[in-house]
C-alpha cells in the first residue's frame, strides 16, 4: 500500500483512448468550424461527413456481439438499426447516414457514452461533446434557463436538455434520425417492464443468475495482456467489483481511493480491509482543499453538462493518478440504482406519508418530492433566479418533464418505478457521463459492470422484497457475491464517501466561494445577487443550514459557464 498526495499542478495524460470521440455534419459546415469540430474532439476522432448512405462513425469501447469481442468499428456496418443495436452489449455511440440519407445517432442502452447534436446555418451538426459543437462557432452560447433550473434541483442536467438552447443529447437505448423535415427519437431498448419481474419463490434462481452476469460483465471489462485498475472507496459496490475481479482473473490489479486526510472522516479501514482481503496493489490519494480549488476549472471544463457532485474533483484527480499506473478502471457504480439503495428512502416515505411541503390536491406532489429528495436547490430555485428568468420555467416545466416518467404503467410497484428513473435519468446522464468525461481527459477507458446491460435486465427480474429485505439493503446482490468478500463489508451499513464541503466553504475554501458566487456569477444575468449574498452569510437563524453543498453546486455552474460556455468561439 502506499498513499501519495495531489498536488496542485498538471491536469493531462500522454495518454489516448484507442477510439476516439466522433462528430459530423449534414452538409459543409466551412474549413474552420470544421477544423475546430475536429481539434475539439480531441486525439483518433471519427468525422463523418458526404451524406453517403451506409457511411458511419463509432466510438466504442468493451463491445460484445454475443460471445464475440468486438475489435473494431466494422462490426457496426451490419447492425445500424433498432434490433441490430439491441444485439451489442457495451459502450457505444454511433452515428450513421442511412438509405434516405437521414442522418442517425444512437448511444447505448444504459449510456456510458454520450451524443449530442444542434441545428446550425449549415443543416445539423453532432459530436461526442457540447464543446466540440461550440467550438464551430455555429450555435449561439446562449444559456438555456430551464437547463439551469434542472441542474439546481438535481447537480445534473437530466433529459435531453442541456444548458445550450438549440443544442440537445442523444438518449441512452434511443436512436434520433435528423432530416430537413425535423427530428424524429425511437428507443430501441428500454428497461424491462414489471410483467418480466420473477417471483420470491426464484430467490435462487435470481442469485446465482446474477452472479454469472456480474462475473461476465467484470470478466469482458478487464483489458487483455495489461494490469487493470479498480476503484475502491470501501463500499459495497465497488469492493465486490474488486472482488470478482480477483475471482475470475489471476492477472495483476491494482485498486485507488480517496482520502481527505485525518481530520475528516474516511473510508480507509475499508478500503485497505477488501484490498488486503484480495491482494490488489493499493493506493491512497490524499486530496487537499487547495488542490480542490486549483482544479475546479480543469474539472468543470471536461463536462458537456454541468456536474453538481461534490466528488467530481477528487474523481479527475483520482484519474490524474490512474493514468499514470493503468489505461482500463474499474468501478462500482450502478449498486444503488440497479438494486436498491438508501436514497429511495425519502420518495418512499413521502409515498406512504405524505410531503408536508406539497400542496393538498398537487397535480405534480410526486414530481416535486422526486426533485427535492435529491437534497440540492429545488425550493430555492425561485430565490436564485432573476425574474426574466423565473418566466422562462413557469408552469411547472420541470414537474411537467418528469410526469411521463411516473405516469408509464410498466413500472406499477413505486419502489420499481423509482429504480426505473434512476436508472434512466441518474445514471445515463450523471453517473455515467461523468465517468466517461473524467476518465477519458486523461486517456483511461472508464468501466462500469454493474451497469452492463445485461446485468441491468437482470436486476428488474429481482422483486422489491430481495432487494430490501426487511432492514437489509440489496439484499440479493450481497447473497450473489458473499463468499468472495469478508463479512464485514457485506454487514456495515452504506454511507458513502462525503466530501467535507460545509467546513471547506466556512474555512480554507470561503474566499474563493464568494469570488467565484459574487463576481463571476452575477455576470450570466440569471442570478439573483441577493439571494447569494445571503448563501454565504455566516449569519444563521435558527439550526445552522447545510449551505456547503449548495455552493458547490453554484461554483461548479460558475466554472461550467466561463470555462465551456463562454470560451473563444472558431472563426468561421
Amino acid at each position: 500500500m502506499r498513499v501519495v498526495s495531489a498536488d496542485p499542478g498538471r491536469f493531462e495524460s500522454a495518454r489516448r483512448r484507442p477510439v476516439g470521440r466522433i462528430g459530423g455534419c449534414v452538409g459543409p459546415i466551412g474549413a474552420g468550424p470544421r477544423e475546430a469540430l475536429i481539434a475539439a474532439l480531441g486525439a483518433n476522432a471519427s468525422v463523418l461527413e458526404g451524406g453517403q448512405p451506409g457511411q458511419f462513425v463509432a466510438d466504442f469501447d468493451a463491445c460484445w456481439l454475443g460471445a464475440r469481442h468486438v475489435a473494431s468499428a466494422e462490426a457496426f456496418a451490419t447492425r445500424l438499426n433498432a434490433k441490430g443495436l439491441r444485439e451489442i452489449d457495451g459502450a457505444f455511440a454511433l452515428a450513421w447516414f442511412d438509405a434516405d440519407r437521414g442522418l442517425c445517432l444512437a448511444r447505448d442502452p444504459v449510456g456510458e457514452r454520450s451524443l449530442f447534436y444542434a441545428l446550425t446555418p449549415h443543416g445539423y451538426a453532432f459530436a461526442s461533446t457540447v464543446r466540440a459543437l461550440l467550438a464551430t462557432g455555429l450555435v449561439p452560447r446562449t444559456i438555456d434557463p430551464v437547463g439551469v433550473a434542472q441542474y439546481l434541483a438535481c447537480a445534473y442536467v437530466p433529459g435531453e436538455r442541456t444548458l445550450v438552447e438549440g443544442i440537445s443529447a442523444v438518449m441512452p437505448g434511443e436512436i434520433v434520425r435528423l432530416t430537413t423535415t425535423g427530428v424524429t427519437r425511437t428507443p430501441y431498448w428500454s428497461p424491462p417492464a414489471e410483467t418480466q419481474m420473477l417471483p420470491v419463490s426464484q430467490a435462487e434462481h435470481l442469485r446465482a443468475d446474477l452472479r454469472q452476469k456480474i462475473e461476465t460483465a467484470v470478466r469482458r471489462r478487464l483489458p487483455a495482456g495489461e494490469v487493470a485498475g479498480c476503484s475502491l472507496s470501501g463500499g459495497l459496490d465497488s469492493s465486490l467489483v474488486v472482488a470478482v475481479a480477483r475471482h475470475v482473473s489471476k492477472a495483476p490489479l491494482k485498486t485507488f481511493s480517496i482520502s481527505f486526510g485525518d481530520k475528516y472522516p474516511n473510508e480507509l479501514a475499508w478500503s485497505t480491509l477488501v484490498a488486503e482481503h484480495c491482494g490488489t496493489d493499493h493506493t491512497i490519494l490524499e486530496i487537499t482543499p487547495q488542490a480542490v480549488v486549483h482544479h475546479m476549472d480543469d474539472v468543470a471544463a471536461c463536462f458537456d453538462r454541468p456536474v453538481g457532485d461534490p466528488l467530481s474533483v477528487p474523481n479527475g484527480l483520482l484519474f490524474r493518478e490512474v493514468t499514470e499506473h493503468v489505461g482500463v478502471l474499474l468501478n462500482g457504480e450502478g449498486g444503488d440504482p440497479c438494486f436498491g439503495g438508501p436514497k429511495n428512502l425519502p420518495m418512499v416515505l413521502a409515498e406512504l406519508y405524505g410531503d408536508a411541503k406539497n400542496a393538498p390536491g398537487d397535480p405534480f406532489a410526486r414530481e416535486r418530492t422526486y426533485l427535492r429528495a435529491h437534497e440540492r436547490a429545488y425550493d430555492d430555485i425561485g430565490a436564485f433566479l432573476t425574474a426574466d428568468a423565473r418566466e422562462r420555467i413557469a408552469n411547472d416545466v420541470l414537474e411537467r418533464e418528469l410526469a411521463p416518467l411516473f405516469a408509464d404503467t410498466r413500472w406499477g410497484t413505486f419502489v420499481n418505478k423509482l429504480m426505473m428513473m434512476n436508472l434512466v435519468l441518474k445514471a445515463g446522464h450523471h453517473i455515467l457521463p461523468k465517468v466517461d468525461a473524467l476518465s477519458g481527459s486523461f486517456g483511461v477507458r472508464g468501466r462500469s459492470p454493474l451497469l452492463d446491460r445485461q446485468v441491468v435486465e437482470n436486476a428488474f427480474t429481482i422483486p422489491p422484497q430481495l432487494k430490501l429485505y426487511g432492514a437489509v439493503e440489496k439484499y440479493l446482490l450481497k447473497a450473489a457475491v458473499e463468499d468472495l468478500l469478508p463479512r464485514p463489508i457485506l454487514d456495515r451499513p452504506k454511507s458513502g464517501m462525503g466530501v467535507p464541503v460545509e467546513s471547506w466553504f466556512y474555512g480554507p475554501l470561503r474566499s474563493y466561494a464568494r469570488e467565484r458566487l459574487l463576481e463571476g456569477l452575477p455576470q450570466f444575468g440569471i442570478f439573483e445577487r441577493a439571494y447569494l449574498e445571503r448563501l454565504l452569510s455566516p449569519k444563521t437563524t435558527g439550526l445552522r443550514e447545510r449551505r456547503g453543498p449548495k455552493i458547490w453546486l453554484l461554483i461548479t455552474l460558475e466554472a461550467w459557464l466561463r470555462r465551456v460556455l463562454t470560451a473563444p468561439a472558431s472563426t468561421t
